[in-house]
């Protein structure tokens, strides 16, 4: 079974390292499985070491036998004599090479042990207690490896850097919506990593994120750590391989003098000036240098890097003006073209966002949007602090004194506080309402909301449409209760009822005057009343045949007949049609109205509206309810259907 790409990739790069700094001939460790692995594999791959046996404890008939990890050679020269034993996506282009095997973590001395068992021709070692949990690893190279570069003859990139764009704010999402996992995000460079001296932009190449797992560790020893933050000592990153030094201005990337296997010459002194880094790492403190253990001359950038929101937290003064007013000293607002922002800017930046639920990007500095919470919430909480401090120590140059003034009465004015004390979490609390009222405009459309003004902007007193489908509307109910208690009803709305009226009036002639096999007169289109009486406006078309719609009763969960509208079925009561009803009539051309919280049909008659349109009568027939009517020319006013000639000839058009 191949390893996950990760995983494989750098056992490939520890073994190139480990053969550049030992020989081909080497052994040892070449990754922890744990390190690059989630959930964590508590397994190390190693380079084997030939073992031959020589201990008459075991045995006459395993003298002399050459094993790697207590295995016998021919585990791996197998495979390497015969590939079909290889994977399929292996065979034929790729050979086997040294002796490799995983052991885990808790058999690791007992795999020590018996392999100076193995060696000791006195017998006197004795036998691990335990066998050691452990298995044969094969590593396949690959035409690529054995090539060389395989785009050496490819037409080179033109100088620069290949580094792929960046979002303008780093927001981290906690893992499996925990909260507290925002582990920042490590990453080294990937592509040449030539001295500092000789680059004056960044060379071609770009940032790659460590594994999620390393991540969290070098966060660990980050927070824990006080010689690695302050860049006085480096931490391990892989366990076998790799460290990783903080650099900072005061604690240059420096190993002159040090031991190393490859000279570390003073030119290969790294600061955090590398064109690498960005002014956001610099000006954060988020600068590093991965390099091999013992030998730091085999060196590459990386770098951290941390939600927006830890470095608005930290409200860094850079010494530089601010990137609006360029009048003040400006703090980092967090985002990652390392932007600041003054205090009185950030509060007025802060209530234009809270002004404006329709502009959700380019904000404050032209880099947050909606998606940036925790770092809005943040500078929330830093215009608090700075508001409060303020009021209590309010400035004493008068002209300075005058706009405080002016800004509070502003600030009350646009979030309505009135004369009393300022909120001393007022801007958190408007950025709060910010972010909720977008939301809601979000996913709004999802739900149906609490009618009752109280719960206007509690979305947890909302019902999915969904769910009052499924839940309400199929069982032919309307009204759905909020958890407050506040009865609401789900019906259309009055233009949309108004709207299906019209188009039902626009045409109230027969588009067939004898229908196949039913022998009787049709309408083009008819509302569903089952479906009324859910609280839905279906209009059906009939599309030929007979009276019975759907056809054959497929391809609606009603079925009714287009003469009469009655339900389709069982006619040994009048409430129901069928082929063999002898009582089946037109009631007219149907309208509907809403009565409390319900939706209820009613007719015009046909023949006498369409005499109103020929000028045969002087007033449109009325529309006919269960409980009541509504007289023909107020309803012909209120859908705005009055001109006869206009409506006599869209009804001679037809609907064919």
């Amino acid at each position: 079974q191949p390893y996950e790409h990760e995983p494989g990739y750098l056992m490939g790069q520890a073994f190139n390292e480990l053969v550049q700094a030992h020989g081909r001939d080497a052994d040892g460790r070449l990754l922890d499985l744990a390190m690059f692995t989630d959930p964590p594999l508590p397994y190390i791959v190693c380079k084997g070491r030939i073992v031959t046996v020589r201990n008459p404890a075991c045995g006459q008939e395993m003298q002399g036998l050459r094993t790697v990890a207590g295995m016998p050679l021919e585990l791996w020269d197998e495979p390497a004599k015969h590939q079909s034993l290889l994977p399929k996506s292996f065979r034929g282009i790729g050979c086997v090479i040294g002796y490799f095997y995983q052991v885990h973590h808790e058999s690791v001395g007992h795999l020590e042990q018996l392999e100076r068992h193995f060696e000791d021709a006195t017998g006197r070692t004795p036998a691990p207690a335990v066998n050691p949990r452990r298995r044969v690893v094969i590593f396949v190279q690959l035409p690529s490896t054995l090539g060389g570069d395989v785009r050496r003859f490819a037409r080179r990139r033109s100088s620069g850097a290949m580094e792929m764009p960046t979002e303008s704010v780093t927001v981290i999402d906690a893992a499996n919506g925990a909260e507290q996992d925002n582990t920042p995000i490590y990453e080294w460079w990937l592509g040449p990593a030539p001295p500092q001296h000789l680059v004056q932009s960044p060379p071609e190449g770009r940032w790659k994120p460590y594994h999620p797992q390393v991540c969290r560790r070098l966060e660990a020893a980050y927070q824990n750590n006080h010689s690695f933050r302050s860049g006085e000592a480096p931490t391990d990153v892989d366990g076998v391989r790799y460290m990783m030094q903080h650099v900072i201005a005061e604690r240059p990337f420096d190993y002159f003098g040090a031991p190393s296997r490859e000279p570390f010459l003073a030119e290969n002194k790294v600061t955090v000036d590398h064109p690498c880094f960005s002014a956001m790492d610099r000006a954060s403190q988020n600068c590093f240098m991965q390099f091999q253990k013992g030998n730091p001359q085999r060196r590459r950038p990386a770098r951290r890097r941390p939600d927006a929101s830890e470095i608005a937290k930290r409200a860094v003064m850079t010494g530089h003006p601010c990137s609006i007013c360029f009048s003040e000293d400006g703090q980092l607002t967090g985002c990652n073209n390392a932007h600041v922002i003054c205090k009185q800017c950030l509060c007025m930046g802060l209530r234009t966002i809270c002004g404006d639920t329709l502009v959700w990007d380019n904000l404050l500095c032209g880099c947050f949007s909606k998606t940036t919470r925790k770092a809005l919430l943040t500078l929330a909480e830093h215009a608090d602090v700075s508001v409060q401090d303020r009021i209590t120590s309010p400035p004493k140059d008068e002209l300075e004194r005058q706009d405080f003034e002016s800004e509070m009465q502003l600030m009350r004015r646009q979030f309505d506080l009135g004369a009393g004390d300022i909120p001393s979490n007022v801007f958190f609390e408007k950025m709060r309402e910010w972010f909720k009222k977008v939301f809601i405009h979000d996913v709004g459309h999802l739900y149906h909301a609490c009618q009752h003004p109280s719960c206007a902007n509690k979305m947890e007193n909302w019902i999915l449409k969904d769910q009052f489908e499924s839940e309400y509307q199929a069982r032919g109910c309307t009204t759905w209760v909020c958890p407050e208690g506040h009865r609401n009803s789900v019906l259309p709305s009055a233009e949309e009822i108004d709207d299906m009226n019209r188009n039902l009036l626009l045409h109230p002639e027969y588009y067939i005057e004898s229908a196949y096999y039913s022998q009787c007169p049709l309408r083009r289109y008819r509302l569903c009343q089952d479906c009324l009486v859910g609280g839905v406006l279906m209009l059906a078309m009939h599309g030929g045949e007979c009276k019975q719609w759907p056809g054959y009763g497929r391809g609606h969960h009603h079925v009714f007949c287009f003469a009469c509208a009655r339900p389709w079925g069982d006619t040994s009561t009048s409430a129901r049609c069928s082929h063999t009803a002898t009582d089946c009539r037109d009631p007219g051309i149907q309208q509907v109205r809403r009565r409390d919280n319900e939706l209820e049909v009613g007719y015009v008659d046909g023949k006498q509206y369409i005499n109103w349109l020929k000028g045969y009568a002087s007033a449109a027939p009325p529309t006919r309810f269960l409980r009541g009517e509504e007289p023909g020319m107020q309803r012909q006013r209120r859908l705005g259907l009055t001109d006869t000639k206009e409506l006599l000839a869209e009804s001679r058009k037809g609907t064919s």
